[in-house]
C-alpha cells in the first residue's frame, strides 16, 4: 500500500519550522576564516586612518569600500585568488563609476541600479561565483549615485573605489612570503572562468535575481525613496542567494530580517553616545571582521555585524551618524527586498536543491550518466 503523498500545508509548515529552527544552529567552519577577516577589516580600517590623518575622513568612507573586494574567491589557493581578485575590484570600481555618473539623474540612475543588478547576477550564476553574488557591487553603486548627488566630483569617487581595491589587492598579496602557498600551481583563468553551465538552477537564480532588481528598484522609486532603492535591492540579491531552492531562500530571508532588526539595535547603541572618529574606525573594522568570520556559520549574526557597519558608512558620509530616521527607512527597505526575494522562490521547484560542488569557479564538471552496464 502506497504512502499518502504529503499535502501542500504540511511541507509549507515544516520548511517554516527548518528556517526558524536554523536561527539556533551554528554550522561547523569548513576551513578557518579568520586570514580573510582580517585582511578584510586591515583594507576597511586603513584607508579611514588616512582619511582621519589628513582631514578628509569623507574620501575615506569611499575608499574604504574596496574591502568588499576581499571576500570573493576566498574558497580558492591563494595564487588563484589573486589572479581573480583584481577583476572583483574592476568590478566594484565600475560599478562605482556608473553609480557616480548617473547619481545626479533620479531616472536614469534606477535604470542603471536594476540593469547592474541583473547584469552582476547573470555573471555571478552563470559562472558559479559564489557569496557574496551581487551584493557589494549594488552597494558601491549606490553609495556612489548618493555622493555624486551630493555634489561630490564622480571622478573623486571613482578614484576613492579603485585606491581601496587596489588596496585590497596588495593586502592579498602579503600572505604570499609563506612558501607552502607557492606549493599549488594556479590554474589559468581559462580554467578558472570556465564557459558557464546554464543549468535550472543557474537560470532560476539569474531570473529571481532579475525579478528582483527590477521590482524593487521600481517600488522604491515610485513610491518611497529613489535614493534608498540600492538598500532594497542589496537587501533582495543577497536573500536570494547563490543556492537555488525555496528552503535556502526562506531560511535567508528569514536571517536577513532578524539580523537587521539586531544590527540597528547595535547601531543605536554604538552611535547614540559621541564617538571618537578613531575609535569608529577601530568599531567598523571590528564589525567587518565579525561579519567574515560568522558569514559561513550563522547568516543572521553575520547580518547583525553588517547591518551596523553599512549604517555607519551611510550615515557618516551623508553627516548625520546616529540618525534615527534612518533606522526606520533601511529597516522597511530590508523588510521589503527580502519578501520579494523570499516570493520569488515559488518559481524554484518543492525539490530540496543539492548544493554541493555549485560554488566555483570554476564550476563542478557535472558526474557522467551511468550506462546501462552499470
Amino acid at each position: 500500500m502506497t504512502e499518502p503523498s504529503p499535502r501542500r500545508r504540511d511541507i509549507w509548515r515544516s520548511g517554516a519550522r527548518r528556517a526558524v529552527t536554523s536561527l539556533g544552529t551554528i554550522s561547523p567552519a569548513a576551513d578557518p576564516r579568520w586570514p580573510i577577516a582580517l585582511q578584510a577589516a586591515i583594507t576597511l580600517m586603513i584607508p579611514l586612518f588616512v582619511g582621519i590623518a589628513v582631514d578628509r575622513i569623507d574620501l575615506g568612507l569611499l575608499a574604504c569600500v574596496g574591502a568588499f573586494t576581499v571576500p570573493y574567491f576566498s574558497a580558492l589557493p591563494r595564487l588563484e585568488r589573486l589572479r581573480l581578485r583584481p577583476i572583483a575590484g574592476l568590478v566594484l570600481t565600475a560599478s562605482a563609476a556608473l553609480g557616480a555618473l548617473l547619481g545626479p539623474h533620479p531616472v536614469a540612475a534606477a535604470v542603471g541600479l536594476a540593469a547592474l543588478a541583473t547584469a552582476v547576477g547573470l555573471a555571478v550564476h552563470g559562472y558559479r561565483l559564489g557569496p557574496p553574488g551581487p551584493l557589494f557591487p549594488v552597494i558601491v553603486y549606490g553609495m556612489s549615485a548618493h555622493a555624486t548627488g551630493k555634489g561630490v566630483p564622480p571622478e573623486t569617487v571613482i578614484a576613492c573605489v579603485a585606491a581601496g581595491c587596489a588596496l585590497a589587492v596588495v593586502v592579498s598579496i602579503a600572505p604570499l612570503v609563506r612558501r607552502r602557498h607557492w606549493l599549488v600551481t594556479p590554474r589559468p583563468l581559462s580554467v578558472l572562468l570556465a564557459r558557464p553551465v546554464w543549468d535550472a538552477g543557474a537560470k532560476e537564480l539569474a531570473m529571481r535575481t532579475a525579478i528582483v532588481a527590477v521590482t524593487c528598484t521600481a517600488l522604491s522609486a515610485l513610491y518611497v525613496d529613489p535614493e534608498r532603492a540600492y538598500w532594497t535591492v542589496a537587501a533582495g540579491v543577497v536573500v536570494v542567494g547563490v543556492v537555488p531552492g525555496r528552503g535556502p531562500a526562506v531560511s535567508r530571508g528569514l536571517h536577513r530580517m532578524v539580523g537587521t532588526i539586531a544590527g540597528v539595535g547595535i547601531y543605536v547603541a554604538i552611535t547614540r553616545p559621541e564617538v571618537p572618529i578613531i575609535l569608529l574606525a577601530l568599531i567598523l573594522g571590528a564589525l567587518q571582521f565579525v561579519t567574515e568570520v560568522a558569514i559561513t556559520r550563522h547568516y543572521a549574526i553575520a547580518t547583525a555585524a553588517v547591518t551596523p557597519l553599512s549604517l555607519i558608512l551611510v550615515s557618516s558620509a551623508e553627516g548625520n551618524l546616529g540618525a534615527l530616521d534612518l533606522v526606520g527607512e533601511r529597516t522597511l527597505d530590508t523588510v521589503v527586498g527580502a519578501g520579494i526575494a523570499v516570493a520569488t522562490a515559488l518559481l524554484h521547484r518543492p525539490a530540496a536543491p543539492d548544493p554541493e560542488h555549485r560554488f566555483a569557479p570554476p564550476h563542478a564538471t557535472p558526474p557522467a550518466a551511468p550506462s546501462s552496464a552499470d
